[in-house]
C-alpha cells in the first residue's frame, strides 16, 4: 500500500506582490503529475491549505481543478483532501460531491466525510479526515459547552473518529502540532501558544499526515508534516521541500521523501550592490527569486532597478547603510539626521557620485546648504 502525502499548496498566493501561480502550475503538472506516474500511489492525501485564501482567485481555482482531474479522474487515484485555515470551508465544500464517484473525498467540516477504504494484498487502510476547525466549531458540532482550547478541541473530536480494528489507520490532520518548528509564511491558528495541540491526541493511528506548517518534519510518535512543496518566504530557503511516500508492507511502515525542484528558487544574497552585481556574471542562479542585504554604508540610488539589470526576479531588499555608521557618526545620529532632514547632505552627495558620476566640491554642498537652510526656515 502506498500513499502519497502533500499539504499548503497555497495556491493563488503572492510573494512581496509576486504570484506564485506559475511556480504553482509548474510543481503540479511538473513534479506531482510525474510522481503519481512514476510511484502510482493507491491514494494521494492534501492535507489542507488548499488555496491561500477564503476566496480564492479564478486562476487559482482553475488550477485546483486541474490537478484533483488529473489525478481522480484521469490517473483513477483516489483523493483525500480536507480543508486547512486558509481555505473557505464553505466553498471548498462544493468540490465533494462533483468527483467522488472518481474518488475524490474532500473534507471541509469535522466528521463530514466518510473514512477512504484502500484494500491490497496486506489488508484495508481507512483514511480519516479531520479538517480545521477551532473549538467554538467543536462545541457547536458536539453540542457541549466545556471545551474551551485547541487542545481540547482536538482531543474531543478526535474522541469520535474510531480507528478502524484489524486495518491500517491513517488520519488526516490540519493543525499545529506542539514540537513543530514554524516559519514566516504560516498564518497563526490563535494568539500565543493556545492553538497547539498535543501530539498524543493522535495516538491511536498508524500515520498521521499532517498540514500547516511548511518545514518538512516529524512530530510526535507517529505524525509528520509533509511540508509546502514550494518556498514562500525567505527564511524557507533552507528547507528541502518534498513529497512524503508513505508505504505499508509486510514489515510494517515505511517512509521516504521525493524532493520538489521548483521553477524559481528562493535565497537571500548578502554583500555591497557592486559584490552582488559583480557576482551575477557566474551566477546559474540569477532567475532565482532573491532577497538582498546590503552591505552599502552609504546610500545607493535605486537599488532594485540596478539588481534588477542583472538578477531579475528580486522580490525585496534591506539597505544595510541604515543599520551601519554612515558617513561618521552613530547608527542613532544618522537615524535623526534622516528624520529632520540633516541627513539630506549626504544622500546628495551620493546622488552626485551615482547619478551625476561626479565628486560633489565645496562650493556646490554650501550652495545645498544654503538652500536646504532657506527650505527649512520657510517651512
Amino acid at each position: 500500500m502506498k500513499i502519497l502525502h502533500t499539504s499548503d499548496w497555497h495556491l493563488g498566493k503572492s510573494v512581496m506582490g509576486r504570484s506564485m501561480l506559475p511556480e504553482q502550475e509548474n510543481f503540479i503538472d511538473g513534479v506531482l503529475l510525474p510522481a503519481l506516474d512514476a510511484e502510482r500511489p493507491d491514494a494521494v492525501i492534501i492535507a489542507g491549505d488548499v488555496f491561500d485564501r477564503q476566496v480564492a482567485p479564478v486562476e487559482a481555482v482553475r488550477l485546483f481543478n486541474h490537478a484533483v482531474t488529473e489525478i481522480c479522474a484521469v490517473r483513477r487515484i483516489k483523493a483525500a483532501v480536507i480543508a486547512g485555515n486558509h481555505d473557505g470551508a464553505d466553498r471548498l465544500a462544493v468540490y465533494s460531491g462533483l468527483l467522488r464517484a472518481q474518488g475524490l473525498f474532500l473534507s471541509a467540516y469535522p466528521l463530514d466525510t466518510p473514512p477512504v477504504r484502500l484494500e491490497d494484498g496486506g489488508g484495508e487502510t481507512y483514511i480519516h479526515l479531520l479538517p480545521f476547525f477551532d473549538a467554538a466549531t467543536a462545541r457547536d458540532i458536539l453540542g457541549r459547552d466545556d471545551i474551551r482550547g485547541q487542545n481540547a478541541a482536538f482531543k474531543a473530536v478526535v474522541e469520535q473518529i474510531k480507528p478502524v480494528s484489524g486495518a491500517r489507520n491513517v488520519l488526516v490532520a490540519h493543525c499545529f502540532a506542539a514540537g513543530g518548528v514554524t516559519c514566516e509564511s504560516e498564518s497563526p491558528l490563535a494568539v500565543g501558544g493556545s492553538d497547539e495541540v498535543d501530539p498524543a491526541v493522535f495516538g491511536g493511528f498508524d500515520y498521521v499526515a499532517l498540514g500547516h506548517l511548511h518545514g518538512p518534519q516529524r512530530v510526535g510518535a507517529n505524525g509528520a508534516y509533509s511540508g509546502s512543496p514550494l518556498k514562500y518566504s525567505f527564511d524557507e530557503e533552507r528547507h528541502k521541500k518534498s513529497l512524503c511516500i508513505i508505504e505499508f508492507g509486510e514489515n510494517g511502515m515505511g517512509t521516504r521523501r521525493l524532493p520538489c525542484a521548483p521553477l524559481h528558487d528562493m535565497r537571500t544574497v548578502t554583500g555591497t550592490i557592486n559584490d552582488i552585481i559583480s557576482a551575477a556574471k557566474d551566477d546559474a542562479g540569477r532567475e532565482d527569486y532573491l532577497y538582498a542585504n546590503l552591505t552599502d554604508i552609504r546610500p545607493v540610488f535605486e537599488p532594485m532597478a540596478l539588481l534588477r539589470e542583472h538578477y531579475p526576479n528580486v522580490l525585496g531588499l534591506h539597505p544595510g547603510w541604515l543599520d551601519l555608521t554612515a558617513g561618521g557618526g552613530s547608527r542613532a545620529d544618522l537615524k535623526e539626521g534622516l528624520r529632520t532632514g540633516s541627513g539630506d547632505r549626504l544622500l546628495f552627495e551620493e546622488f552626485m557620485k551615482q547619478v551625476c558620476g561626479v565628486e560633489p566640491q565645496a562650493d556646490e554642498l554650501s550652495i545645498f546648504d544654503e538652500l536646504m537652510g532657506k527650505a527649512g526656515n520657510e517651512a
